[in-house]
């Protein structure tokens, strides 16, 4: 561990700001080993995000990478507002003193890693929502609308788009003007991503688009703060499936811990949108009745 890493915690704990949340590891349900003992968001964001200069500032997500640019031109179903209404804060500077304690707990995962915990993340990387993969005879249709499901899995093997084909439409419906606008931010911040700047960094996979907000990130919180909405007793598993997802790119090494937390407070801002639109709220009553039926169906509490 890097010794201004060390001297950050020490920092955070004797300002009594640990006891005021959840650590990184009381956060995870598949990650516990490999989780901080601490809220390693937190502690990293307390850095300086202003630029030292050199080199690394000129470096960005390389253009003839970038492979997502339909979705910058994808309608939304609900939502219809600037951009700018999501007020993501810009990302420390590359060359920043909080860039390198990222890239430094980046390498520290790298280190701390298992061949486990490497399978483990390939399983969920998988676990994403492709709006332009809608027809049911495409290969890849199955993975793509289970993957709406996954952040409330632990409501119990009825919680399936089979079961609930209401669900699995506005689920599809949110995600897609989710894709839109976590997109163009990504597009607008076109960060770097971790490997560009830390050469040690062994990265499990190469995406084909800015590091910045995480998609995995906002499209887990989104499911999360959603479904936490309708089902307020099971919020906690609900967050913890979205930190684990949001984590488990930070230990592949394709993400900074603050693409983790601007996914986060992404999502947060855009579901507080969504449950003011008119369209929405009418689906999401309906929504809100098939699940509240299948529970009901499978003797469980809808508490609400």
């Amino acid at each position: 561990m890097s010794v201004v890493y060390t001297l950050l915690i020490g920092i955070f704990m004797l300002a009594g700001l640990t006891a005021q949340a959840q650590t990184s590891q009381q956060k995870s349900i598949k990650y516990k080993s490999i989780s901080p003992a601490t809220d390693h968001y937190k502690i990293i964001s307390i850095g300086n995000p202003i630029a030292k200069g050199g080199e690394l500032e000129s470096i960005v997500f390389p253009e003839k990478e970038f492979r997502r640019g339909a979705y910058l031109k994808m309608r939304t179903v609900y939502l219809d507002m600037p951009v700018n209404t999501f007020k993501i804060k810009p990302y420390p500077a590359n060359s920043s003193e909080q860039t390198r304690q990222e890239l430094d707990f980046l390498l520290e995962l790298q280190q701390k890693r298992t061949a486990a915990d490497a399978a483990l993340t390939d399983t969920m990387a998988i676990v994403y929502y492709d709006p332009y993969t809608v027809n049911p005879n495409e290969a890849d249709y199955s993975r793509n609308v289970n993957s709406l499901f996954y952040v409330g899995r632990n409501l119990g093997p009825w919680f399936t788009p089979q079961q609930l084909p209401v669900t699995s439409r506005v689920l599809q419906n949110v995600i897609q003007d989710a894709t839109f606008y976590f997109f163009s931010l990504k597009a607008q911040f076109n960060r770097a991503r971790p490997y560009h700047l830390e050469p040690a960094l062994q990265n499990l996979e190469a995406p084909g688009h800015a590091s910045y907000p995480s998609g995995h990130s906002s499209a887990s919180h989104v499911h999360a703060y959603l479904l936490s909405h309708l089902l307020p007793a099971y919020k906690d598993a609900f967050l913890a499936n979205a930190y684990d997802m949001a984590f488990s790119r930070e230990i592949r090494g394709v993400h900074y811990p603050s693409d983790s937390e601007a996914g986060r407070e992404f999502a947060e801002q855009f579901v507080t949108q969504l449950l003011k639109n008119k369209k929405f709220k009418a689906d999401l009553e309906a929504m809100k009745a098939e699940i509240h039926k299948a529970m009901a169906a499978n003797k469980l509490s809808s508490v609400n």
